[in-house]
């Protein structure tokens, strides 16, 4: 699957930004729900995590439900609006739709990935502040070489 695990140490966790990310957005929704002395923080995560899964994110333009499972996840409303199960079909049938379905999917998500990192570098590049040097200018240059003690 091409997966790996970054080592990180307990002190320099910056290494594995994902999890970072997902772990800010955690705090974020927690710090609004949770009771002032913070002893019912676990009877919140279980909605946090559904609501998580199933919002669009901006990065992809798709839910992490639809990229893991190749559906969207049926909620307690469906029942009432009525959204009808899929139909019936053979395993062989299924499984070969899902395939198809979730590598759809994943080419959507790496396009939209690409898209979204041509973005982020148009806009940093908006932002550098790049002076060139003419010949003829006077410029500075630091030494790093180290003096001997004698």
């Amino acid at each position: 699957m091409g997966t790996h695990k970054t080592r990180t140490t307990s002190y320099h966790p910056q290494s594995d930004r994902m999890a970072e990310c997902f772990n800010q957005t955690l705090e974020r929704y927690l710090a609004k729900v949770v009771e002032k002395r913070q002893r019912d923080w676990d009877r919140h995560t279980q909605p946090f995590l559904l609501s998580y899964r199933i919002a669009v994110h901006e990065s992809t333009s798709v839910t992490p439900a639809l990229t893991k499972f190749g559906r969207e996840l049926r909620l307690p409303a469906d029942l009432i609006t009525g959204i009808p199960p899929d139909a019936p079909r053979s395993i062989t049938d299924y499984g070969n739709d899902l395939r198809n379905k979730i590598n759809d999917i994943y080419e959507h998500v790496r396009q939209t990935g690409q898209q979204t990192s041509e973005k982020m570098k148009t806009r940093y590049d908006r932002k550098m502040n790049n002076k060139g040097f003419d010949e003829g200018c006077v410029v500075t240059q630091s030494s790093s070489q180290r003096r001997e003690i004698s």
